[in-house]
């Protein structure tokens, strides 16, 4: 199938999928389709409180599960480029671990909790988790200034990881049961968490990220071919490093604080896009992967609201409760995909 062709398809697949999840993400008795309709049509159904639920309960979440798709996806996919590895991905950098570190010692600690209680109100997790990605981010750029070659950069990303890691596990060992679910709570991966005030500063970040990648796609083609071969065309081998980290982890740091851990979109959007439109082009390569992200988000949104009704068609149990992390359910389906297609021997276009 034509490339172009193909892209347009998963960009109608991507336009329909988030009118369907407004509908099926709540209770379909009350609203109807047609409410659904005339919310995106007219900006109103007609009733107040119809308009709220849409509003304000329904369409976060899923615009979130739009702008982490877009951005996570090929942020994992920049740095697969980058590192010459199908298993990097936005958390492999260490910046989610520099980020939870902050949050731990934030939650744990109950001087400091106050303290931000007092200057940031309830806001003030969503504040340390930016500091933490910054603190996390500056590490990253100052390691890539240092070190020569890639590989050692993930190395040292990932030695920090640990050690990030080990500061987080005495905090939580030593802390009361209430902070320890404080903080389960922030790290786990969940759309629920995001409100309408949090859309604009997410949308913000997210154009900041795509302009970034849109002027780094002649880059990251010349990158395709060994760092050699780009120095030999005249790219600034250093500068283009820092530049992919730099955007790389400014949007991952940028959106952990709002949603929690979701490792895996970044891992199997790009593994999923390459064999799709089988080229390493990133012209196209970067809207595949894009949209392919923005797919897989609400695919799993749904499912993780939706998974008591698979309980009932499968297994004939009728299971109710509250909704899944969406972490989960795309860690189970992204695994189940990959598998499946190491198995058949799909991956057809690989980093060379």
């Amino acid at each position: 199938m034509n490339r172009i062709k193909t892209i347009l398809i998963l960009l109608i697949f991507s336009l329909i999928l988030p009118i369907f999840a407004l509908y099926y993400s709540g209770n379909t008795g009350y609203i109807s389709f047609n409410d659904i309709v005339n919310f995106i049509l007219k900006g109103t159904t007609g009733n107040e409180f119809k308009d709220f639920i849409i509003k304000d309960i329904r369409l976060p979440p899923i615009i979130g599960a739009i702008l982490i798709g877009l951005t996570l996806s090929t942020a994992g996919l920049m740095l697969q480029i980058l590192f010459r590895n199908l298993l990097v991905s936005p958390y492999t950098t260490g910046i989610s671990s520099g980020v939870l570190m902050v949050v731990a010692i934030v939650i744990f600690i109950d001087s400091l909790s106050h303290i931000l209680k007092l200057i940031f109100g309830n806001n003030f997790i969503l504040v340390a988790g930016w500091c933490g990605g910054v603190f996390s981010m500056i590490l990253l750029i100052i390691i890539a200034l240092r070190v020569r070659s890639t590989n050692d950069i993930i190395i040292v990303s990932l030695l920090l990881s640990y050690l990030f890691l080990g500061v987080r596990s005495y905090l939580i060992a030593n802390a009361e049961e209430l902070k320890v679910h404080e903080y389960w709570e922030f790290s786990i991966g969940s759309l629920s968490k995001i409100t309408l005030n949090d859309i604009v500063p997410m949308v913000i970040c997210t154009v900041i990220f795509i302009v970034g990648v849109i002027f780094l796609i002649k880059s990251l083609n010349a990158l395709l071919f060994g760092e050699n071969y780009a120095k030999s065309f005249g790219l600034d081998i250093k500068k283009t490093r820092i530049l992919i980290l730099f955007f790389a982890s400014f949007i991952t740091g940028s959106i952990i604080p709002y949603v929690g851990l979701i490792p895996f979109v970044g891992l199997i959007a790009p593994y999923l896009a390459r064999p799709l439109i089988k080229t390493s082009d990133n012209r196209y390569l970067v809207p595949t992967t894009m949209l392919l992200g923005v797919i897989l988000m609400i695919v799993c949104y749904l499912i993780s609201l939706k998974y008591y009704v698979l309980f009932s068609y499968i297994f004939g149990i009728k299971k109710y409760g509250s909704p899944l992390p969406i972490a989960s359910v795309l860690d189970i389906l992204g695994g189940l995909l990959v598998v499946y297609l190491v198995y058949k021997g799909e991956k057809k276009i690989i980093i060379s």
